[in-house]
């Protein structure tokens, strides 16, 4: 087996292991950090394995397919991606409306001292 479909194989099997554990995650905050790094250096491994890849590997239909199993898993990442950002828009926004009422409070304390 060609070392450019093993690279493939494995960050989608790495991949799809992301969006389980995104998935049983009760916040998509709580992800670890190291994990985001992780998965952005194994898809430039996988561009550098398409653009490393023989022409006898690329005639394969073992190879089209796993192809198409990777774009499948970039498909749902989308997915998750998009359902994990709603609810951090979300916490984003109220914490800025929380932020504006606590600078509302300290004007209006600012404003009774300086009265007072």
């Amino acid at each position: 087996m060609s070392d450019s479909l093993e690279v493939i194989q494995q960050t989608r099997r790495t991949l799809q292991a992301w969006m389980e554990n995104v998935r049983k995650l009760p916040d998509p905050a709580y992800q670890p950090v190291e994990a985001l790094s992780q998965i952005s250096e194994q898809l430039k491994s996988v561009d550098a394995a398409i653009r490393r890849a023989p022409p006898a590997l690329l005639a394969r239909r073992e190879w089209r397919d796993e192809l198409a199993a990777y774009r499948e898993t970039l498909c749902e990442i989308r997915v998750t991606l998009t359902n994990s950002e709603m609810p951090l828009r979300i916490r984003q926004l109220l914490s800025g409306q929380a932020q504006h009422r606590l600078a509302a409070i300290r004007s209006w304390s600012d404003l009774a001292r300086n009265i007072g």
